[in-house]
């Protein structure tokens, strides 16, 4: 569960730093991120790896640290789910991480965040 959790830290400090080597290299060729509403928008966006890297690099995601808190973390083979709560000082993530074991590294294929807005 170790190299689960660190991977998933890893995506994390990614995007708060909006380190776009570090997600290139954490984050699965196959990566999607998909949320239900995306700030002020309604609906469901579906961004690819190379879509979400972009708006990391472009700052319109991350910049702002969060801390992490594990609500479950569930391992099925190769394949692991984690239920998180990513708070910033803006903003709050309950987010499904799913992650992968391919050629003895765990990397992050998906990502479902709900977003809300904290007081």
């Amino acid at each position: 569960m170790e190299k689960i959790k660190k991977a998933i830290e890893t995506f994390v400090k990614g995007g708060d730093n909006n380190d776009v080597a570090i997600l290139d290299q954490i984050l699965h060729p196959d990566y999607q991120n998909i949320q239900d509403g995306h700030f002020e928008q309604t609906g469901i966006f579906v961004f690819s790896k190379e879509q979400y890297i972009d708006l990391v690099r472009t700052k319109k995601f991350g910049g702002h640290p969060r801390t992490i808190k594990y609500e479950d973390v569930h391992q099925m083979g190769n394949i692991a789910i984690a239920k998180t709560m990513l708070e910033s000082d803006q903003l709050k993530f309950n987010s499904t991480i799913v992650c992968v074991l391919e050629n003895e590294q765990w990397q992050v294929i998906s990502n479902i965040p709900k977003i809300d807005m904290t007081n």
